[in-house]
């Protein structure tokens, strides 16, 4: 609950899912925006941006589509998934980054976090300056992640951490109590930008990080994908199987086949394809059991060998 004074009505830039949940927390804590700005991105399961506009109806706030708005009449803007660059008013802007800062400036941090299995994130709040999410901390929220935790459960704590900490900016702001501390470079570390090869799974790699990659790329996003028989799958669930002492380790080979599960041979460990979809989004059925998973040291040779075939 906000206290004092008059409150700042605030203007917020919210993109994807984490946009949306942020947004909506804020007019469930009794904040009112003083306008929404918003725009489609590529890949968002959500709809997130037919989201935002439900909520401007219902809240009468007005939602505006656009990348690079017009900020001179903004007193306090929060920016939650934003992806463009501003050309002004960055004195009023706090940008909510998802990750404890200075640690995974960059892109996907959470993503970054989960694939590496890290057991501590969070959110933090800054002004943006010139540099990459590298200005002063407004403030902080640490966030436990338990083992095995998938993306859309995560980004639901994040999206609670930054309201909370929304709110105490807000009313910081309000009272004029606003303190920020400038990060250390030293401590940086960054995370790069991720595009659609970044789906597919290096079978190469140990199991447990292999799952980890199908937690972290699941819904809003598209999810983990694999090629196999010149099909692209996207595996939605998997498991840690038993492992073998094989002779010669062949990442990506199906080792056993159950119709809509199948054991896959990792690069160290096995892992169990629970739940996986074909490009139609149907059901998908292994049904060979000398089947593989492309990885990137094989995948040149599918060519070659769709000619043999047409040959024979």
């Amino acid at each position: 609950m906000l206290t004092g004074g008059k409150i700042i009505r605030p203007t917020v830039l919210a993109a994807g899912y984490k946009g949306a949940l942020f947004v909506t927390g804020l007019l469930e804590a009794g904040i009112q925006p003083l306008r929404i700005v918003s725009y489609r991105q590529e890949g968002d399961e959500s709809d997130s941006f037919d989201r935002l506009r439900e909520l401007g109806r219902k809240y009468e706030v007005c939602v505006e589509e656009g990348r690079h708005p017009r900020l001179d009449q903004d007193a306090l803007v929060f920016l939650v998934g934003w992806q463009f660059l501003l050309r002004e008013g960055l004195d009023r802007c706090v940008v909510l980054h998802d990750s404890l800062l200075p640690h995974l400036r960059g892109f996907s941090p959470t993503v970054t976090a989960l694939i590496l299995g890290v057991e501590t994130i969070g959110v933090t709040a800054i002004r943006p300056d010139n540099g990459l999410d590298s200005g002063p901390i407004c403030g902080t929220r640490d966030i436990r992640v338990s083992p095995g935790a998938n993306l859309h459960a995560v980004l639901e704590l994040q999206s609670r951490a930054m309201i909370d900490l929304a709110l105490e900016i807000l009313q910081k702001t309000s009272d004029g109590t606003l303190v920020e501390k400038p990060q250390s470079l030293a401590q940086a570390t960054f995370s790069l930008w991720r595009d659609s090869y970044d789906y597919f799974i290096d079978w190469r790699r140990g199991a447990p990080e292999i799952l980890r990659h199908v937690n972290a790329l699941g819904f809003p996003y598209e999810g983990a994908k694999g090629i196999i028989n010149d099909q692209v799958v996207t595996i939605q669930r998997a498991s840690l199987g038993s492992d073998f002492v094989f002779a010669i380790r062949d990442p990506g080979k199906l080792w056993q086949v159950d119709d809509r599960r199948a054991l896959v041979v990792c690069g160290s460990g096995m892992l169990w394809i629970e739940d996986a979809f074909d490009a139609s989004g149907g059901p998908f059925h292994f049904k060979h059991l000398r089947s593989r998973f492309l990885t990137a040291d094989t995948a040149w040779i599918a060519p070659y060998l769709r000619i043999q075939d047409h040959r024979t």
